[in-house]
């Protein structure tokens, strides 16, 4: 399978000025404010192109179960949903484990009460009930399905007396026409297929060292382990001693011992996941100037090349994503890889 390389969104004659459209302002269901990076942002069913890919080819490589590991998981609302869509498999012995670096997030999802917003949300869809959901337009009843891989799992719930969501954003969206706020919790009979803990794809040889796993998730979260931004936010003050590649050569390669044959390596969709700037590491000729944003990049991508490495992992699912880098504003790029 033909794996693309930055250079393919470029040529040598100079960048046109891209015209940006301008985008509603979303949500996740969790947006709370924390002393680990800020904000933690999530929400059910997240990328759900590259989710259900995954679930199929997890029930036809693994169809008695495995262990799935999810890294940067928040407070489980990942887990919850890949493990909503494999729910239907016969004999279903899937088990995920959430990890995420941060002590507040995994605190909240071991409460395990979580939020859906009516509106302004990327979830807002499993609600059935508000003036919003009944206006949807359900193609094929794909919605439908999803609402019933959700509640076949989760629950309502009455309001905590806890804080989950941050008060500020709430504030904002209570101005909203329509606005809600429901809760939900796992049905008891779910509880013992999620467990959320802290933990660090860094230290993954560490956690559950006698097993390997089906699959590994770690979306959105690549580029904070490198410090990269996207080339639209760059800007002079980044730190530019961080040697990225090898950074993500010593993640894959633990990722690569973790997982068993056939296993799957689940990344993200976002941008600066997948094109990284240049650092001081970089020669001149494996960098390329982008003029439009006045940054180096990588020509290319180095966490696809690692993954390539000795023929280890193979791309299996594509798709394509805006970016402000791409001519046409739209690239393709591998969300899902399969250990050889």
């Amino acid at each position: 399978m033909k794996i693309y390389s930055i250079q393919n969104f470029y040529s040598n004659q100079q960048p046109r000025k891209i015209q940006h459209k301008k985008q509603a302002v979303t949500f996740g269901s969790l947006k709370l404010r924390n002393d680990e990076n800020n904000f933690s942002d999530t929400c059910f069913y997240r990328d759900i192109p590259t989710l259900i890919t995954a679930t199929k080819i997890l029930k036809e490589e693994f169809p008695r179960g495995t262990i799935i590991m999810d890294f940067a998981g928040s407070n489980g609302e990942e887990a919850i949903s890949l493990y909503s869509l494999l729910n239907d498999t016969p004999g279903n012995n899937y088990k995920i484990y959430s990890y995420d670096k941060s002590e507040t997030a995994v605190k909240l999802g071991q409460k395990g009460i979580y939020t859906i917003f009516s509106t302004n949300a990327g979830d807002d869809f499993l609600l059935t009930d508000t003036k919003y959901a009944k206006r949807l337009n359900d193609n094929k009843g794909f919605i439908k399905k999803l609402r019933n891989c959700f509640y076949e799992i989760m629950e309502p719930a009455k309001r905590p007396d806890y804080t989950i969501n941050d008060p500020v954003y709430l504030y904002r969206l209570m101005a909203v026409p329509d606005f809600e706020v429901k809760y939900f919790k796992l049905k008891n009979r779910y509880k013992n297929k999620i467990k959320i803990e802290e933990g660090d794809i860094n230290n993954i040889e560490n956690l559950l060292p006698k097993k390997k796993a089906g699959a590994i998730l770690f979306r959105n979260a690549f580029y904070i382990e490198t410090g990269n931004y996207g080339v639209n936010e760059f800007n002079l003050f980044e730190d530019l001693s961080i040697n990225k590649k090898e950074i993500i050569e010593k993640i894959v390669d633990k990722v690569y011992d973790k997982l068993l044959p056939g296993g799957l390596f689940i990344l993200g969709d976002i941008e600066k996941d997948h094109i990284y700037i240049a650092d001081n590491n970089v020669k001149d000729e494996d960098k390329y100037f982008i003029a439009n944003y006045g940054v180096e990049i990588y020509k290319e991508p180095i966490l696809w090349k690692a993954l390539q490495k000795d023929n280890r992992f193979e791309p299996v699912f594509y798709k394509k994503i805006s970016a402000p880098c791409a001519f046409n504003e739209e690239m393709k790029i591998p969300t899902i890889w399969r250990k050889k």
